[in-house]
């Protein structure tokens, strides 16, 4: 009798408790409601980004989707519900629309990032009902029409981002309280149109503007001299056609600023606020320096580097790149410079190569990159200044038989230590930067063999105002990864495939050329180690061995034909720092077949 009791009241407690668990979760039940009727609306290609959506878990557990602990107002701790707070689905492929998800249903939603896949359509009015959102980012789709009004709703909101879309008519109006906390603003790469609205001089905590690439035209509100946090401006490829306003110069944070590509005399504004900085921090400007536009620890007027050049005479080209040619110039008394003069093509510059090399080399500061100096911008040539890293390029060493006999296995693997750069702009900066051009041309060796990256006319931020996301197929044949074939969206993942043909170069003391084929065509590799070995140097000693089988290893690792089966960059500098290679492999050179290391480079994620 006790026992049949026991089991009742073992019975009756778990009836409470299933229904204390009803009672507990109504919300996340409606979140999970909300974002299945948007799953059943829109496509992913075959991606799993969507694949763990169902009724069978909660959406705390399911991809993309992150949860908080909610204490209503009023009540204890153990009162807490859990919410859906974020929505991450970046790189899903996802295409429909966003007309299905109910954001009314959201309303703690704090982050909202959908960048990068094919959404389109209108951006719903309801998307104001998330008033606790603060992140909001649906850059690189395909959404059209008006940028609906309710955004303004968003008090909340700290960064928009709505770039790279076909989104039109104008932006509406920013009254005065509404998105008051807004510090990121992105609009860039759209059909917006009209006139820029002066009401935008109402956001007072704004950092960053760009309203690039749009259709804007009419004069620049002299309001916006009332963002005095303002750091970067960017109004460039637009009708503007008025001249510039003088509120522009109070803007005494601005860092970047392009006016360019518009219908009026920009003259040189850029340069202006330039030199208003200099002379701020003490340092006395020339009327010649007007013409200059210098960071960091360096100040040489433009003649200087013409007289260095001889108006860039090409007795000193040291090299010639896809969109800049390479000067030296030695400035007597404070050094020899490499600089790098950006071609003109049909009268124009390319300056989206020009503004990215700045942008992201005046961000970042790493030993195993090249040191940016300084940069110039005038009517005439645009070039920056950089450190000259003496031996040039790994390129040109290959092709030198002298000089490639002095690269050794001992300095080819020092050379590939230039990961710890790339696993530094993936993993270690504010915002990821992804290169873009990784390839043996771009790897600068100094007297020392100690190796630096170099060119980033190409890099990307993978966050905020910078987009992965083109039409325009960036990289150099024979190091681009497979996938950007066809969606052409650079990642992380594109640069370690790039970086793996460059790690198989230090075998073979060339491009590998049709070594690559096997991975694409999913074929055997019958050849032995030992017959890719460069040929033109001592055969590695016993000691070495270990270090050229760790190379070709992280190769086989980086050149997988699925992103996703790439280690990272941290993860290959990590295993390149342990040295540690797994015993399947571990065997003299003349034994090891190429397929052996298609079975083990998984490994190296693990190392």
């Amino acid at each position: 009798m006790r026992l049949v009791a026991s089991e009742e009241l073992l019975l009756v407690l778990l009836l409470s408790w299933q229904c204390l668990f009803c009672l507990a979760n109504p919300t996340v039940d409606r979140h999970a409601e909300a974002l299945l009727q948007w799953k059943s609306g829109v496509d992913w290609d075959g991606f799993d980004c969507l694949q763990s959506w169902s009724n069978a878990t909660s959406p705390c557990n399911w991809a993309g989707i992150g949860c908080s602990s909610l204490v209503p107002h009023g009540h204890h701790q153990r009162d807490a519900i859990l919410v859906v707070t974020n929505i991450t689905l970046e790189f899903c492929y996802i295409s429909g629309s966003l007309n299905k998800l109910r954001f009314a249903e959201l309303p703690h939603l704090v982050h909202l990032d959908l960048h990068y896949n094919f959404l389109s359509g209108l951006i719903p009015s309801d998307i104001g009902d998330l008033s606790e959102l603060s992140f909001l980012d649906l850059s690189d789709n395909m959404l059209s029409g008006p940028i609906p009004p309710s955004i303004g709703n968003l008090t909340n909101l700290v960064s928009l981002d709505l770039s790279h879309n076909s989104l039109s008519d104008g932006i509406f109006n920013f009254s005065p309280g509404i998105l008051h906390n807004l510090k990121y603003l992105d609009l860039s790469h759209n059909n917006l149109a009209g006139l820029i609205p002066s009401s935008l001089g109402n956001l007072g905590r704004l950092y960053h503007l760009d309203l690039s690439f749009n259709k804007f035209s009419g004069h620049i509100p002299h309001e916006l001299g009332m963002l005095h946090s303002l750091a970067v401006l960017y109004l460039n490829y637009n009708n503007i056609n008025d001249s510039i306003p003088q509120s522009i110069g109070n803007l005494t944070r601005l860092e970047a600023l392009d006016l360019s590509a518009n219908e009026m005399g920009v003259g040189s504004i850029a340069v202006v606020c330039w030199r208003r900085k200099l002379t701020k921090g003490g340092i006395k400007s020339k009327p010649e320096d007007l013409l200059s536009i210098w960071n960091f620890d360096a100040k040489v007027a433009f003649p200087e580097i013409l007289n260095a050049t001889e108006d860039f005479d090409e007795k000193y080209c040291i090299g010639v790149g896809g969109y800049g040619s390479v000067f030296r110039a030695e400035i007597p008394g404070k050094g020899i410079f490499a600089i790098k003069l950006l071609h003109r093509m049909e009268d124009h510059f390319d300056i989206g190569a020009f503004l990215a090399e700045i942008e992201v080399l005046t961000k970042i500061k790493h030993r195993c990159i090249v040191k940016l100096h300084g940069y110039c911008s005038h009517s005439q040539c645009k070039f920056l200044v950089y450190d000259l890293i003496d031996r040039g390029s790994l390129a040109s060493i290959w092709h030198d038989k002298e000089m490639v006999k002095k690269l050794d296995w001992p300095k080819r693997v020092t050379v590939v230590m230039a990961a710890q750069a790339l696993s530094y702009l993936h993993h270690d900066c504010d915002d990821p930067i992804v290169h873009r051009d990784i390839k043996s041309s771009n790897i600068l060796l100094d007297n020392s063999f100690k190796a630096y990256l170099s060119d980033f006319g190409m890099a990307k931020n993978l966050k905020h105002h910078s987009s992965s996301w083109s039409t325009i197929f960036t990289g150099t044949c024979g190091y681009i990864a497979p996938e950007l074939s066809s969606i052409m969206v650079s990642t992380e993942k594109s640069d370690v495939y790039s970086f793996g043909v460059v790690a198989l170069e230090m075998v073979m003391g060339k491009h590998p050329g049709d070594l690559l084929l096997p991975f694409f065509c999913r074929t055997e590799h019958h050849m032995k180690l030992k017959d890719i070995l460069d040929q033109r140097i001592v055969a590695p000693t016993s000691d070495e061995e270990k270090d050229v089988i760790l190379l070709v290893l992280v190769a086989f690792a980086c050149l997988q034909i699925c992103p996703k089966g790439r280690p990272t960059m941290q993860q290959v500098y990590q295993a390149f720092t342990a040295r540690n290679l797994p015993a399947p492999i571990l065997k003299p050179l003349n034994e090891i077949k190429l397929q052996h290391f298609h079975d083990v480079c998984g490994t190296i994620k693990n190392i």
